[in-house]
């Protein structure tokens, strides 16, 4: 019971996870069943996993306690790229530090543990700050920013830059 219960837990982190990254990304290909086209995937199985939510009652918040754990975990994430399916697979790329270098076409971060990319902007790059619209020209070297990207290649395309308060 308490594996499965860890298992249900896993799982919704995940989808947490891949959830918030992806929430600013409407325009990703909706996910197919057909088997992927791409000589580097290594999954031979076409099989979609599905996860259904348990008939029994949730004791005592126990669940709820659970998924907060793992949506605190996924707070505290610096950086990683998540790959979502459809026609056309994406590679979603996230990052969360501060701003080395801010140019029209370019922005460097550098996360707390060291790690440093570079994201190309352009004018569908979304940025926001303080919960409302904001442009790249505001920007400055010493905000805290996370950003949501698109990998094409070893290109990262920012979509969003949001301006961290913290």
């Amino acid at each position: 019971m308490k594996q499965l219960t860890k298992g249900i837990a896993a799982g919704l982190g995940t989808v947490a996870l891949v959830g918030g990254i992806g929430a600013g990304l409407a325009y990703a290909d909706t996910p197919t069943d057909e088997p992927t086209t791409d000589p580097t995937a290594t999954s031979s199985s076409t099989a979609t996993p599905v996860a259904e939510p348990s008939a029994k009652p949730d004791h005592n918040g126990f669940r709820k306690r659970l998924v907060r754990r793992h949506l605190r975990f996924v707070g505290r994430a610096l950086h990683g790229e998540v790959t979502l399916a459809g026609e056309k697979h994406r590679v979603i790329a996230f990052q969360r530090g501060g701003v080395e270098k801010v140019s029209r076409t370019s922005l460097t971060v550098k996360s707390n543990d060291g790690f440093v990319d570079t994201y190309m902007l352009s004018e569908d790059t979304k940025v926001r700050e303080k919960g409302h619209d904001s442009k790249v020209s505001e920007i400055d070297a010493s905000d805290r920013v996370l950003v949501v990207a698109t990998k094409d290649g070893p290109r990262l395309n920012a979509r969003r830059v949001i301006v961290r308060s913290d």
